[in-house]
C-alpha cells in the first residue's frame, strides 16, 4: 500500500475541511464549503489561481447564516469585520466594499489580502490628513478602522503569493493602532511590562480622569487577532461600565511574535503575572478586583494562569478550552509517534509536507508559526517547518485538565451554538472546575450570536460577559 497516498486522503478528510483552524483568536475560519441557495457570494472561479484555496469536502456542521465568501475562512473573518462595526472599529460599507473587491478578483487569499490592505491604506491616509488638520476624533476613528482592515489582511497574507510581507502588514496594523489608541480621551497609558530580559507592550484604558480606584479587567487576546479587535471584545464594554481595561501583547501575539519572534508558552501565569504586577499598586486600580477575560485561544491560557496566580479575582473563558492539541484533527495528531521524534519527523517531512495542497500549506503555516521560530521563518518563505515533533510536544502542553481544579476565583465559561473550533470543550472545562462560583452560558443562534466568538454579535457577547462580571465583582 502507498502510505503517502493513504495519508494524503486522510488529510483531505479533515485538514481540508478546516478543523486545523482551531487555535484561531477569532481570526479566519474553517475550510471550503459551497454557499447555500440564495447566497450573495459569487460562484468560485472555474480555474482558480494557484494561491486559491483548494477544493475540499464541505465543512461539517451548520453553515453560517450569512455568506460573503464561499470559502469559510474568509467568510468567518469578514463576519468578524462586520460585527465589530458596532464598536466603531469598522464600517459596514467599507467591509462590504472590500468583500466585493475580493470576490470580483476571484475570492482568493491574494485578493482578500489585497482588498483589505487597500481599504486599510485608504483609511490610514484619511487619518494622516485628519491629524494634520487637528481633527483628532476623525484621525482616531479612521486609524482604528485602518488597523482593523490591516488585521484582516494580516491573517491571510501567508496564503498569498507574497508570504514574506507578513512583517510589513503587521507594521501597517501597529502604526494605525498606535495612532488610534494615542488619540483616545481620556488618554490611554502605554505600559512597558517587564518580561524576562525585555518587556511586553500593554495599554491602560480608563473611563475618566478621576484617578479613583476602579475594577480592572485584563483583556487577554488569543493567537492571531490583533489588539484593535479587543476594543470590540472587551475594552469599550468595560469603559462603558466604569471599569479600567488593560490590553497587552504576550509571547506569540502581536509585536512579540512579528517583531521579536517570541512564541507562545503554556505556563501563562508567567505572562499574566507581570501584567498584574504592572497595574497593582496604582492609585486608580483596586487590586482586589482584577479580572481577566480570555478570548478564543485565551480560553485555555487564562484558566491556566488563574490556577497558579490567585490574585485574579474572576475569569472568563470565552470559549472554555481544555486542550489545545485535541482541537487539531486526528490526522495531524496521528503523525506523532510517541517516544520517537525521528519517526514523527520522517512521517511529517516525507509523507505529509510533499503532498499538502496550497490551502493546507497555508492553514498549517498559520497554525504553527505561533509556536516556533523555525515555523515562523518557514511560513514567511511559503514553507513548513521540519521539526514537527518538537512543535507537537509543545502544543500538547496547552491544556488545563490537570490544573483546572486549582482555580479558586469565580469563573464564567462561555460556549456557542455551532462552536466550530472547540466543540464540547466548554462543557468539559465547566465540569472540571471546583471553585465555589462557576457559571456556564451558551450564546445561541436565535440571538444571532452563534459560532466561535459570536462574530455577528459582539455587543450581545459583551452584555453576557460584563453583566456576569458586574455580578461577581460589583462596583
Amino acid at each position: 500500500m502507498d502510505h503517502t497516498v493513504a495519508r494524503r486522503n486522510f488529510l483531505l478528510g479533515t485538514l481540508g475541511a478546516g478543523s486545523m483552524l482551531t487555535l484561531a483568536a477569532c481570526g479566519g475560519g474553517d475550510g471550503d464549503a459551497a454557499p447555500p441557495s440564495g447566497s450573495i457570494a459569487p460562484s468560485p472561479t472555474e480555474n482558480p489561481p494557484a494561491t486559491a484555496p483548494s477544493v475540499a469536502p464541505a465543512a461539517s456542521g451548520p453553515l453560517p447564516p450569512v455568506r460573503l465568501f464561499s470559502d469559510d475562512s474568509m467568510n468567518f473573518d469578514a463576519l468578524l469585520g462586520l460585527g465589530e462595526s458596532g464598536y466603531g472599529i469598522s464600517e459596514v460599507g467599507e467591509v462590504l466594499t472590500a468583500v466585493d473587491e475580493a470576490n470580483a478578483a476571484g475570492a482568493t487569499y491574494d485578493s482578500y489580502t489585497t482588498a483589505f490592505r487597500a481599504m486599510g491604506d485608504r483609511l490610514a491616509t484619511r487619518s494622516d490628513e485628519a491629524a494634520a488638520a487637528g481633527r483628532d476624533v476623525t484621525s482616531r476613528a479612521t486609524a482604528l478602522r485602518a488597523a482593523n482592515y490591516y488585521t484582516r489582511a494580516l491573517f491571510f497574507v501567508l496564503g498569498s503569493a507574497q508570504p514574506e510581507l507578513e512583517p510589513d502588514v503587521y507594521e501597517d496594523v501597529r502604526r494605525s493602532w498606535d495612532r488610534g489608541v494615542g488619540a483616545f480621551r481620556p488618554a490611554v497609558e502605554y505600559l512597558d511590562v517587564p518580561y524576562d530580559d525585555g518587556s511586553m507592550p500593554a495599554w491602560f484604558f480608563r473611563p475618566d480622569d478621576s484617578g479613583r480606584a476602579r475594577r480592572t479587567v485584563i483583556v487577554n487576546n488569543g493567537s492571531d487577532a490583533q489588539a484593535v479587535e479587543l476594543v470590540a471584545y472587551g475594552v469599550q464594554a468595560a469603559l462603558e461600565r466604569g471599569w479600567n481595561a488593560v490590553v497587552f501583547e504576550g509571547p506569540g501575539q502581536g509585536s512579540m511574535l512579528f517583531r521579536q519572534k517570541i512564541v507562545f508558552r503554556p505556563d501563562w501565569e508567567n505572562v499574566i503575572g507581570p501584567v498584574i504586577d504592572a497595574v497593582s499598586g496604582r492609585a486608580d486600580v483596586d487590586e482586589d478586583r482584577i479580572a481577566v477575560t480570555g478570548w478564543s485561544f485565551g480560553g485555555v491560557l487564562v484558566p491556566r494562569a488563574a490556577a497558579f496566580d490567585h490574585r485574579i479575582a474572576a475569569i472568563v473563558a470565552d470559549p472554555g478550552v481544555v486542550d489545545g492539541w485535541e482541537a487539531f484533527p486526528e490526522s495531524i495528531r496521528a503523525i506523532v509517534q510517541p517516544g520517537d521524534p525521528q519517526a514523527t519527523n520522517d512521517i511529517w517531512n516525507n509523507e505529509v509536507v510533499p503532498v499538502v495542497s496550497p490551502q493546507e500549506r497555508f492553514t498549517l503555516a498559520k497554525r504553527l508559526e505561533i509556536f516556533s521560530v523555525e515555523a515562523l521563518d518557514a511560513a514567511r518563505q511559503g514553507g513548513l517547518p521540519t521539526d514537527f515533533a518538537s512543535l507537537a510536544a509543545l502544543i500538547e502542553q496547552f491544556e488545563v485538565r490537570d490544573t483546572a481544579s486549582q482555580i479558586r476565583c469565580p469563573t464564567l465559561v462561555v460556549d456557542y451554538d455551532d462552536e466550530q473550533f472547540y466543540p464540547g470543550q466548554p462543557e468539559e472545562l465547566f465540569e472540571l472546575l471546583t471553585t465555589e462560583r462557576k457559571d456556564y452560558v451558551k450564546l445561541t443562534a436565535v440571538d444571532g450570536a452563534q459560532m466561535h466568538c459570536a462574530p455577528m454579535a459582539p455587543r450581545h457577547r459583551n452584555e453576557v460577559v460584563f453583566d456576569w462580571l458586574d455580578d461577581v465583582l460589583p462596583a
